[in-house]
């Protein structure tokens, strides 16, 4: 170790060395550290004991984080996974975090939770809550959060078992059986002819059955987002209730062009004439959201659920949600014969294996007819 002798200012003299301490256990790099002393005995005792409080300060020369509570460990980590996700999934991760896990572990020290605590507390709250599973994620990686950190010597989250419970029976009506969606349209059609409201009605379910999109998709549509000439759509947006912003779509994948058919062309020509004198009768300027009216640019689905609920409930129809158009109109490609990989980029997955695995069990059609084809196969051999 080499000591260097400095003359200061004052004319006083001080004694100063280069300390190798070690290696830093969270940048992974080298660390060195200059010691200071009135005398070349006093930089040598700190020289020797430089080390020994690097190991005990957890072999880092950064900073520790000081949190006192468990939420102030996720508010921590809310701050570092708001700049990795989309606006509205931060939302949603923030309310499940305020929601569930603040009320049972807020004031708690974060090395206080154990595995039989958090084991308790998922049990108990998958008796109650079907998103048990998602709560358990977001507290394992807080947690894990904290391993970072080094406030935890390791994450108790992580030996939690998901308990297995029985899905409830769902009764919504996942895609719309043929004489159901028959009865809607033509009732719609028949309405569209009274008043502007019942035309935007007809409008927004013919093109979400035709195009398969999501509501939010189809909601933020502009006019220069479709080619009546090409006759096709561009998706690139999406429309985030809770945010009540335009963002882009799901992943990667959600953005897309897709065809639409002559017969929906043509009735969303008839519709953007209609809708701009609308805005002429009251004195606007033509908009430039394809379901924008002269009060709201961009429909509530609340309110628009509620209004295909009366729908269906005037022709004796079983209550279905938004979602239900994109399942049939995925159902209706399936039984027409179309491809799975078309109709992954159809409907914008970002696998073939989801499009699989939610769409599969809808072509019960062509399953039926997978034994002819194997009568023909069979009998030109």
């Amino acid at each position: 170790m080499k000591i260097n002798e400095i003359k200061k200012k004052d004319g006083s003299t001080v004694y100063r060395a280069s300390v190798y301490l070690g290696v830093d256990q969270v940048t992974g790099k080298k660390v060195k550290t200059n010691v200071t002393g009135r005398t070349r005995k006093e930089v040598k005792q700190k020289a020797k004991h430089a080390p020994i409080e690097f190991i005990k300060n957890g072999s880092t020369v950064k900073k520790m984080v000081e949190v006192k509570t468990y939420q102030e460990l996720a508010e921590l980590w809310l701050d570092s996974y708001q700049l990795t996700v989309k606006p509205q999934t931060f939302i949603a991760t923030k309310r499940m975090l305020h929601n569930h896990l603040m009320p049972t572990f807020g004031a708690m020290k974060p090395n206080k939770l154990t595995v039989s605590y958090i084991q308790g507390f998922i049990n108990d709250l998958s008796s109650r809550y079907v998103h048990y599973g998602v709560v358990h994620s977001i507290n394992r990686r807080v947690l894990q959060y904290g391993v970072s950190l080094q406030l935890l010597p390791f994450n108790p989250a992580r030996d939690v078992i998901l308990p297995k419970v029985p899905k409830p029976e769902n009764k919504a009506i996942k895609f719309i059986a043929p004489e159901h969606l028959k009865a809607l349209m033509a009732h719609m059609e028949k309405l569209a002819n009274r008043k502007y409201s019942y035309f935007f009605e007809y409008v927004l379910y013919s093109l979400l059955l035709a195009t398969g999109c999501r509501f939010g998709e189809v909601v933020a549509l502009e006019w220069s987002d479709i080619d009546l000439e090409e006759r096709t759509i561009s998706i690139t947006k999406n429309y985030s209730r809770l945010l009540k912003l335009i963002g882009t779509p799901k992943s990667k994948a959600g953005t897309r062009v897709i065809s639409i058919d002559p017969r929906t062309c043509n009735m969303l020509r008839l519709y953007k004439n209609r809708q701009r004198r609308l805005y002429l009768e009251v004195g606007a300027r033509a908009p430039e959201v394809v379901f924008a009216t002269p009060t709201k640019d961009y429909p509530n689905m609340a309110t628009r659920q509620e209004s295909l609920d009366r729908r269906l409930k005037e022709i004796g129809c079983p209550r279905f949600t938004f979602h239900a158009f994109r399942h049939t109109h995925a159902s209706l490609l399936l039984n027409a014969g179309i491809s799975y990989k078309e109709l992954q980029y159809r409907l914008g997955h970002a696998t073939l294996a989801m499009t699989m695995d939610i769409y599969g069990h809808l072509s019960n059609d062509k399953e039926k007819e997978a034994v002819s084809y194997f009568e023909k196969a069979i009998n030109s051999l």
